[in-house]
């Protein structure tokens, strides 16, 4: 067994905590995230477990300060050349920063406590025409305070799905895959516990040492159980592409179409989102990352009608000082355009970074 641990420390600023354009509350910050990992290798297969804590405090406005914690463990089997299995469970304790949902702002944020199941087994060898892949998860999410306005956030959910890939090329895989998740609210006053389908075709590929990616496209469904919501059908995609026009410069893009839940205002969104990162290596230890994301949220049946446009550019910088220490700062500028204007917000976010590992 291997042990990996480390710590990083972040000091910086932020000019809007809640996401706001009115009363902006701005602050000094802190993080101190100590981690570990531990791994092992039997045969083929492997396993890891890992802890990461973060401690986050905002000097000019203590009640937003909280602090997360991540235990997770995976495992890697692989029975023989045909059948592998991989496996991950996860305990989460955090919580909703002040102004990243629309619940009405609490004294505090919004804490919770989530527990993850998840399973994936796939026939079909390395190399071979065919692969089938069966996954399925459950995630349990429980707020811990504010109960007046989070319990109705309370949610189960238990996703399945099956995928079959077939190569076409000694790179180029293409697949079909049928999903869907159950989404439950347990609490009454809530309504919106629904069931998602999905269906896609696509395709995998490495098509020259410089380009990699995958995209898939299909329709996704949502169908509320009750209170008389209305059921949604759009289509849906999922595409990511990295283009290596050098050893040392990498392009990403991805662009992605999905429901996402609603934390109080509408049924459900719609959200499509879009990035670009580029990442160039200056040399062994200096390397960069330029990145734009952009993303439109359409609020279903949400009144009066509400629809987002949120756009960040920001720049990363990282210096390997040593193979134990390394450095890097980070600005991002963040703004949201809403048809409901006191959805508009402007946000700076400046991040210096130490990091050390044993």
């Amino acid at each position: 067994m291997v042990a990996y641990p480390g710590v990083d420390f972040q000091a910086g600023y932020n000019d809007n905590l809640h996401l706001t354009n009115t009363n902006v509350v701005s602050s000094p910050l802190s993080v101190i995230s100590p981690y570990v990992k531990l791994e092992a290798k039997v045969g083929a297969s492997v396993y890891d477990l890992q802890y990461r804590s973060d401690f986050l405090r905002y000097y000019d406005s203590p009640a937003d300060s909280y602090a997360s914690h991540l235990l997770q463990g995976n495992a890697r089997l692989v029975f023989d050349a045909r059948n592998d299995m991989r496996l991950r469970i996860e305990e989460r304790l955090s919580s909703d920063p002040r102004g990243s949902t629309d619940r009405p702002l609490s004294a505090t944020p919004d804490s919770w406590r989530q527990s993850t199941l998840y399973a994936m087994y796939g026939h079909g060898a390395t190399g071979a025409p065919g692969r089938l892949e069966f996954d399925a998860s459950y995630l349990e999410r429980r707020y811990t305070n504010n109960r007046d306005e989070t319990a109705g956030s309370d949610k189960n959910v238990t996703d399945f799905g099956a995928t079959f890939f077939w190569r076409i090329a000694p790179k180029t895989r293409v697949f079909v895959q049928a999903r869907r998740a159950l989404i439950d609210y347990p609490q009454p006053i809530t309504t919106q516990s629904s069931t998602e389908t999905r269906y896609f075709v696509g395709a995998q590929w490495e098509a020259t040492v410089q380009t990699t990616g995958y995209a898939k496209f299909g329709l996704m469904e949502k169908n509320f159980k009750g209170g008389g919501l209305a059921s949604q059908s759009e289509p849906s995609w999922d595409v990511g592409v990295r283009w290596s026009p050098l050893s040392y410069s990498v392009v990403d893009v991805s662009l992605l179409k999905t429901y996402v839940e609603s934390t109080g205002i509408g049924d459900a969104v719609v959200s499509t989102r879009g990035s670009v990162g580029w990442t160039h290596a200056w040399n062994s230890r200096l390397n960069h990352n330029l990145y734009w994301m952009k993303t439109n949220d359409d609020y279903i049946e949400s009144i009066p009608t509400r629809k987002d446009d949120t756009n960040t550019l920001g720049l990363k910088f990282n210096y390997q000082f040593q193979r134990w220490l390394r450095l890097g700062a980070e600005f991002a500028h963040t703004e949201r355009d809403s048809s409901d204007a006191q959805y508009l917000y402007r946000r700076n976010l400046l991040l210096f970074t130490v990091g050390g590992t044993l």
